[in-house]
């Protein structure tokens, strides 16, 4: 995180940036891992799984994952894995690897914050630990 900016204790300002680490290690998540993430950027990616073939899978393999957030007068900016950009307009948050490959999608670029504070509160609220390795 960077340029952080309270005021009140409310966060004003920043650029934060979660992603995978480099590196060899195992890279597998889970369908529900998937879903938390699909809530974050706002991407449809658990219909098409529970739809398709791929809802016989647990867990998936990815490559890499990355989702970053610019917060400035309330609304977040939304980008994913460096150089992750779409011809759609569309951010790659999570690149598959292996077979099956599935890559989430995140098209709303711009989210209101508490909208986003609502969507990492619903993702506690469940309970349920994702598995993320």
């Amino acid at each position: 995180m960077r340029g952080l900016e309270l005021t009140h204790w409310r966060p004003t300002a920043f650029d934060a940036r979660i992603a995978s680490s480099p590196g060899r290690y195992p890279r597998r998540v889970s369908q529900r891992a998937v879903q938390n993430i699909s809530a974050l950027g706002g991407g449809g990616a658990m219909a098409a799984i529970q739809r398709g073939a791929l809802g016989f899978f647990d867990t998936f393999r990815y490559r890499e994952l990355g989702l970053r957030c610019r917060m400035l007068s309330d609304v977040c900016s939304m980008d994913g894995v460096e150089g992750g950009g779409r011809a759609d307009g569309g951010f790659v948050i999570m690149r598959g690897g292996g077979i099956p490959a599935l890559n989430v999608i995140g098209y709303n670029r711009r989210v209101d914050w508490s909208e986003l504070v609502d969507r990492l509160q619903r993702v506690v609220a469940d309970n349920v630990t994702p598995e993320l390795r």
